[in-house]
């Protein structure tokens, strides 16, 4: 425990002193929901998003789902994927500290920066710019946990199959950009084929996204969504398992 405490405490360090990280995490949310909070049409209520406004159905979802969707699937398999290919891990391997206990320390700072981004675009939204605050927090908290389990269960199987740095990179962005278009994240779902509509409710992106959508309208998140979420969590660890090399 002492040695996984530690090694969280570097990892926590080094992550802070990138600059482009810790910008990442705070920058974007912020500045989405600042620019269409200058859209006075952004910040009225909708009939249409059950009496929310856009700002609080449409944008803050949607930078709740990027942003944990960047950290999960291009920084965290990047950063797993390059310590493996320097040979850190390998180092770390004989040493008396197990080598998983890198995996783990990366995985607490990456996954406490995300649940920051949650909780960062819900209390400024709601304290600051004055977006109406989510109607079903409960639902809202189970739909970003899930969530953030299944992209980041996805990023560790990237990295898992990735040699190096820069193919971690690489795969995490093809992951990345398609599930925007095909989860209902560019184009809300409503506005999506029908067929597409079902494809964006099983994508873990997607279905994230939309779950917080409806909890933050104050309804339930969809049971196919939450299911989604969890067996993609579920087949990509235990893809992960069987696939991740040390060196």
């Amino acid at each position: 425990m002492s040695a996984l405490r530690t090694l969280t405490a570097v990892e926590a360090k080094l992550f802070l002193r990138d600059p482009s990280a810790p910008i990442t995490v705070l920058g974007i949310p912020i500045a989405l929901l600042v620019v269409f909070a200058l859209i006075p049409a952004a910040s009225e209520p909708s009939a249409e998003f059950g009496g929310n406004s856009v700002l609080a159905n449409i944008i803050a979802p949607l930078a709740v789902a990027i942003l944990v969707a960047m950290l999960a699937l291009t920084i965290f398999p990047t950063i797993l994927s390059t310590y493996r290919e320097k040979g850190v891990l390998r180092r770390i391997a004989a040493s008396p500290v197990p080598p998983r206990t890198v995996l783990v320390a990366q995985l607490v700072v990456n996954v406490v920066s995300a649940f920051v981004v949650v909780l960062l675009v819900v209390v400024a939204g709601t304290l600051v710019i004055g977006m109406e605050a989510p109607g079903n927090p409960a639902g809202l908290a189970l739909s970003a946990a899930l969530g953030i389990a299944a992209l980041f269960s996805m990023g560790l199987l990237v990295a898992a199959l990735a040699p190096t740095g820069r193919a971690a990179g690489a795969i995490g962005s093809a992951a990345f950009f398609p599930m925007l278009a095909l989860g209902g994240v560019w184009v809300p779902k409503e506005n999506l084929p029908a067929f597409l509509q079902h494809v964006a409710d099983l994508l873990p992106m997607g279905a994230m996204y939309n779950a917080l959508r409806e909890t933050w309208a104050g309804a339930a998140p969809q049971a196919l969504q939450l299911v989604a979420m969890a067996v993609f969590t579920v087949v990509c660890l235990v893809l992960s398992a069987r696939f991740f090399r040390w060196q």
